[in-house]
């Protein structure tokens, strides 16, 4: 009976309309995309077949991730118009996971690098989030100012969106390697950002202790936190995430991959953050490197028996509530989730949200 309950909720998830904010567009590169392109640039990567270009995915650790990222997946993108094809990849994906709205990070330190005029970068992004606006999906993107290259560098992409801004980005963040630069190194950049209407999110506690997450509210005055599962082993920045609903930016696969506090899905700190009633949502990341999707994300919950179906959905509703969205457009996304719930059976469910 429980199997069978399992694939009823599967089913039900995936019918269901969602939001996803924390996923990286080269992280949704398909295989065959970034093959491609391989051939197409004649690119030494010590990589000669889609199979070993596979195996390169296989990675343990936070610096392998961030290696792969830089060195393999972007390295791949050296025109203007190869950024069409991550557009591709993103509209396969958000059709296939019913995801109606996206805030998506883009990178651009290494795209610049590779010889891609940051303007034709946000010529490419705008006319993609039209695409995909056509198809009745919406997108929105954070430049994610790149840790790893530095603070010169974080401020330099800041000026560029400064000079070419778009109406699609919305705000800046902050990924790569915690363990290379505090947070704080970059507090006057993200008040710059704030001053020019910006919305800021950062990526902390996915690597190091709860002070990385402490850091980055204190200095960069961030609205939500990338990962942020640190965040389970002190009592008093749990208390404040609460009290200040500052949503948690999830990826429970790929804090499985990087290893540093997940050894197991039955072990993850997501427990522990949602008995303390965060704000957390469910996200994949980077759905190539971890093979993995925000269905699949959601299936591994369930498949756990550590979470109800309930529970489940109030994570679905905490991810539209924690987009940049307009509350009228949140309202109106989380009402057609709703109507299916109540179509399949599970008006009692909806209570809960109802009561709070």
């Amino acid at each position: 009976m429980q199997g069978e309950n399992q694939v009823v909720y599967k089913e039900l998830i995936a019918q269901l309309p969602k939001s996803e904010i924390h996923l990286h567009i080269e992280g949704l590169a398909s295989f065959d995309t970034l093959w491609k392109l391989i051939q197409k640039h004649n690119l030494k990567l010590g990589i000669n077949s889609r199979e070993e270009l596979e195996k390169r995915f296989m990675i343990h650790t936070l610096n392998e991730f961030v290696d792969l990222y830089i060195n393999v997946v972007q390295a791949c993108f050296m025109k203007e118009e190869d950024i069409a094809l991550l557009i591709n990849d993103t509209l396969n994906y958000l059709k296939g996971n019913n995801i109606r709205y996206a805030e998506i990070f883009f990178s651009p330190t290494k795209l610049l690098l590779n010889g891609i005029p940051y303007s034709g970068l946000i010529e490419q992004l705008t006319a993609g989030a039209a695409r995909i606006q056509a198809q009745g999906l919406t997108v929105r993107f954070i430049s994610d100012l790149s840790r790893s290259y530095g603070v010169q560098n974080a401020r330099r992409n800041l000026q560029y969106y400064l000079k070419y801004p778009s109406e699609v980005i919305i705000g800046i963040g902050l990924g790569g390697s915690e363990r290379r630069y505090s947070a704080r190194d970059f507090q006057k950049i993200f008040d710059e950002a704030i001053d020019n209407g910006l919305h800021v999110v950062a990526h902390a506690g996915e690597d190091l202790d709860s002070y990385a997450i402490w850091d980055t509210i204190r200095y960069l005055k961030v609205q939500r936190i990338g990962h942020g599962i640190s965040a389970y082993s002190d009592l008093t920045l749990m208390r404040y995430l609460r009290e200040h609903q500052i949503p948690l930016e999830i990826c429970p696969t790929s804090n499985l991959y990087t290893g540093r506090y997940v050894t197991s899905m039955k072990e993850h700190p997501l427990r522990t953050l949602y008995n303390n009633q965060l704000q957390v949502t469910i996200n994949s990341d980077d759905p190539t490197i971890f093979s993995t999707d925000l269905n699949g994300e959601y299936a591994k919950l369930l498949d756990s028996q550590l979470y109800s179906i309930d529970e489940i959905i109030r994570m679905i509703r905490n991810g539209i509530y924690a987009t940049f969205m307009a509350l009228s457009e949140k309202d109106h996304l989380w009402s057609e989730a709703q109507h299916i719930i109540e179509q399949q059976g599970y008006a009692n469910t909806l209570q809960q949200f109802n009561s709070t």
